[in-house]
């Protein structure tokens, strides 16, 4: 039975980060239950057509990580892009973000909106401290008024969370959501807004071979990847991991980038509360819809946002304005995602032509475009939802798994919102860690 120092579970960006920082120091062994590395930043070629497990766009804000892609990837294989996205609402397109970009909606839109924000104006800025104890639901409601509430933020994020937003706290809004000033929302009505908002108003993106050409730079770094490894149980007494097929592995120690329940329910030793709690968390699956059109489609767009309930996909994406090369010459692609509740699987020709149906309402297809090729996926998990369960239980069950010698990041292993750009950071801030001696988990 080998006996590698470190082992981590999972070949996604936060596990190949900390495999990188970590192996010129230790002896790592990196696991990866699917035929390739990538974890959620995996691409599909199909039909001349690149295709993303849904939107990846790098937004790389810290200088260290900037540095740790383009020492990867040349700086000359990623376009350099300025954003591009949208709001479909009433019949129109309007840019992103919805409380600054009113200008175009109908004018009782408007009014609703800028009346709203002018009354949550007066009510003052909501404080951090404060904001712990606000439900997302009442945080929208403090921060931008009523109309940008029921006009954009209160539907989107339904449609995205699949769960009451009363329930839903507002930990995660802080970097995600803009917030801005009364001048930028009455100018954003007045069709006069000069300026970008939000964490990610540029990006870059391959030119060549979509988002996978990250994971694989950073794969090839790393000297023992092995795909195909499906892990069926790590007993943390004895610090073995169990694969369903091939010779049990010892560890020293472990690193799991797994869903932090699913790491839970495979692990043997850990206390009945630990079950119970990581049973607590929630989450939301998405259907991930790609399509080759036989035409160009929407250039002047990246993403559009879609709040209203007669869509049923909550975003369209055009990965052939990000670079020509995702599609082939003449023709462009679409992806689209629908959230779906853990486990469920709906009929998937249904969802694809209410999708199709949804397309053409927006105008965004014709009845005469033809779909050249198609490619559906199922993430599941996507996205944690943030309420007080997860608040109160997170920490308690990476506190137990710490203490036993495991270290779970990134963004299902810490079951926590975060980018490429994050991830990237957990695997090597825990190799510091490391590094140091330190004994306490990586938090965001």
């Amino acid at each position: 039975m080998e006996t590698p120092v470190i082992v981590i579970l999972g070949a996604g960006l936060a596990g190949l980060s900390a495999a990188w920082h970590l192996q010129d120091d230790h002896d790592v062994l990196v696991l990866e239950r699917e035929a390739r590395s990538g974890g959620l930043c995996r691409s599909v070629r199909q039909d001349g057509f690149t295709f993303d497990l849904t939107g990846h766009l790098l937004h790389l804000r810290r200088p260290e990580i900037r540095k740790l892609v383009l020492d990867l990837v040349d700086e000359e294989r990623f376009e350099k892009i300025d954003r591009r996205a949208f709001i479909y609402s009433h019949g129109v397109f309007t840019p992103y973000p919805f409380q600054v970009n009113t200008h175009g909606l109908p004018a009782q839109v408007v009014s609703e909106c800028l009346l709203g924000f002018i009354e949550a104006s007066r009510q003052g800025t909501v404080e951090a401290g404060e904001a712990e104890n606000l439900s997302f639901a009442d945080w929208v409601l403090r921060t931008f008024g009523s109309g940008v509430a029921r006009h954009f933020m209160y539907p989107y994020n339904e449609k995205l969370w699949l769960v009451p937003l009363s329930e839903v706290t507002c930990d995660w809004v802080s970097w995600a959501i803009p917030r801005p000033s009364l001048k930028d929302v009455v100018e954003g009505a007045l069709g006069i807004n000069r300026g970008t908002f939000g964490y990610n108003p540029s990006f870059l993106y391959p030119r060549e071979g979509g988002i996978q050409v990250l994971p694989d730079a950073l794969a090839a770094r790393v000297r023992d990847v092995r795909c195909g490894a499906d892990v069926a149980g790590v007993d943390l007494a004895s610090r073995t991991i169990r694969l369903r097929s091939g010779a049990p592995i010892r560890y020293d120690r472990l690193i799991s980038t797994l869903p932090l329940p699913k790491l839970v329910k495979m692990a043997e030793g850990l206390p009945s509360w630990a079950t119970t709690d990581a049973a607590r968390l929630r989450h939301t699956a998405v259907i991930n819809i790609n399509v080759g059109v036989d035409r160009v489609v929407q250039p002047d767009k990246h993403w559009v946002y879609f709040p209203e309930k007669e869509f049923v996909f909550y975003r369209a994406g055009f990965p052939a304005s990000f670079t020509t090369a995702a599609a082939p010459p003449g023709c462009s692609s679409i992806y689209l995602e629908i959230a779906v509740r853990p486990g469920e699987r709906p009929d998937q020709e249904t969802l694809c032509e209410q999708a199709r149906q949804g397309l053409i309402k927006a105008g965004i297809l014709t009845p005469a475009d033809r779909i050249l090729t198609r490619a559906v996926f199922q993430i599941d998990p996507a996205y944690v939802v943030y309420d007080r369960h997860r608040r109160a239980l997170v920490p308690r069950l990476m506190s137990e798994l710490q203490r036993r010698g495991v270290h779970s990041i990134g963004r299902y292993g810490a079951w926590h919102y975060n980018s490429m750009e994050d991830s990237l950071a957990e695997g090597r801030d825990l190799a510091l860690q490391i590094a140091q001696g330190a004994s306490q988990p990586c938090a965001r």
